[in-house]
């Protein structure tokens, strides 16, 4: 097994970290130039996102708009700051760009499902840096049945709790759109 070289000790940029090698072992985030490990997600996550994923899916097609799931987000301008969310809506010219990173400017809402091992940031650190990076929605899928769903909306750059939704989640932006959040899980683990 060859070591991979990730030192971290030193601060890198974003175009540095954009060109470290590829390594699925782990989930990679940089936070101001710091490079954050975190183990990949449990399977009940990695399930409910999938299921997130194909809901929308089906509802974006008929928009300017594309769900992504688990891809790396440069969150501009915050200094040398990329983040992973669990799965993204952006503006589909974002898919034109030749880059590795999806910029937060095209970014119109950034999902993190809760894990046990990351709590305090998908609560506190990532909706913080979401906001300052000016993701206008933010939503927040605890998947512990019955799984709920808390939706922010940016104001004044900040979020607020716009609702909270069990068993089917509706909003009307980024455009109308419904989760049965039920149906994230499937029926062994509900």
């Amino acid at each position: 097994m060859t070591a991979l070289p990730y030192d971290f000790k030193r601060r890198y940029t974003v175009e540095e970290f954009a060109e470290l090698p590829m390594d699925r072992s782990a989930r990679y985030e940089l936070q101001e130039g710091t490079l954050i490990l975190s183990p990949r997600p449990s399977r009940p996550h990695v399930i409910v996102i999938g299921e997130l994923y194909a809901q929308l899916r089906q509802q974006l097609s008929a928009t300017d708009l594309v769900a992504i799931p688990d891809v790396d987000v440069h969150l501009e301008p915050l200094p040398a700051t990329v983040r992973v969310p669990d799965l993204v809506i952006v503006r589909a010219e974002v898919l034109e760009q030749d880059e590795h990173l999806t910029p937060s400017s095209g970014t119109v809402v950034a999902v993190e499902v809760l894990s046990p091992g990351s709590v305090r940031t998908d609560t506190v650190i990532k909706p913080m840096e979401y906001a300052d990076a000016g993701i206008t929605h933010f939503w927040l899928i605890d998947p512990q049945p019955p799984v709920t769903a808390t939706v922010y909306r940016l104001v004044d750059g900040e979020y607020e709790e716009s609702q909270r939704a069990e068993k089917v989640l509706e909003v009307d932006e980024p455009c109308p759109l419904r989760i049965e959040l039920d149906e994230l899980l499937p029926a062994k683990l509900r």
